[in-house]
């Protein structure tokens, strides 16, 4: 493990390189700043901010172009040793975070917070239409699937395919707005050119607004109180991580139980209700 974790390169991308090095200067990472041109340019003039990922990735590409790569969002973290992860990407194999649901199933589902004409738009545009993924024709459909993109991991091959994913994903954002087109442009070309592991056993994803103000305030309080030497010890971290997600999964749900009763769902309601009760009395989980 110890040979294989030297032969990793982690590099972090952000506005505020500053911010990270007085807490992670000390350990083996690089840090890319992205200056607000740089940011600017990344969105080739368009508003979608998520496009600034594909560039990102294509960047990694193009700086490292014999490499794999896997791509974490922020609002992650590991629970497990990821040497499976690393190790696993294959020429063909792709990963992604974990598969969501068919885009027919996501009209439903977007329903719940109001938001199903993305999905209903996107679903549109890309009926009996046919796209050009390197130089050939390739149709998507309802029943295709939606593959969250928290985690992309890519062969070095892959590399080819980042110019379609870039026209993608400017082409569905134009015609939907929907603010996943760059995930549904990795979900459709990965799942017709390779074969996806999913992720979601080894990392945690969670990207919700408030659920991100509940992590960023215990990680704040884990920086100022723990630092630098509990850090480096994987048994703390993997205690900080297990009640991490616990947290995390409790305050979804209850959001989630919120909303539900605010529009009066009363259905949805209950099957919440279940489910925070199990995940919280018995530690149970209910994924649907």
């Amino acid at each position: 493990m110890e040979d294989r974790i030297k032969t990793v390169r982690i590099i972090i991308y952000t506005d505020n390189p500053e911010f990270f090095e007085t807490y992670l200067g000390d350990f083996d990472i690089e840090f890319f700043p992205l200056s607000p041109a740089l940011l600017e340019d990344m969105l080739a003039g368009t508003n979608f901010i998520h496009r600034r990922k594909v560039a990102v990735i294509d960047m990694t590409f193009r700086n490292f172009p014999e490499e794999g790569l896997v791509f974490i969002d922020s609002d992650t973290f590991f629970m497990k040793d990821p040497k499976p992860i690393l190790d696993g990407l294959d020429e063909g194999v792709s990963l992604l975070h974990k598969r969501e649901y068919s885009l027919e199933e996501g009209i439903a589902l977007f329903r719940l917070f109001g938001q199903d004409q993305y999905p209903a738009d996107f679903i549109k545009y890309i009926t009996d239409r046919e796209f050009y993924i390197q130089d050939q024709p390739m149709v998507f459909s309802k029943h295709d699937y939606s593959w969250n993109s928290g985690v992309v991991g890519l062969n070095p091959q892959f590399a080819d395919y980042m110019t379609d994913v870039f026209t993608l994903t400017d082409v569905f954002y134009a015609n939907s707005e929907w603010f996943i087109s760059e995930q549904m442009a990795f979900s459709l070309i990965l799942q017709r050119t390779t074969h996806i592991r999913p992720a979601e056993n080894f990392i945690f994803h969670y990207w919700g607004a408030r659920q991100k103000i509940l992590v960023d305030r215990i990680i704040q309080k884990i920086f100022s109180q723990d630092m630098p030497d509990k850090l480096r010890k994987a048994g703390y971290m993997r205690s900080v991580t297990r009640k991490l997600q616990s947290l995390i999964e409790s305050d979804l749900i209850y959001e989630q139980l919120e909303i539900a009763v605010s529009q009066r769902n009363f259905n949805y309601s209950a099957k919440k209700v279940v489910q925070y009760f199990l995940l919280k009395f018995f530690n149970v989980k209910i994924r649907k």
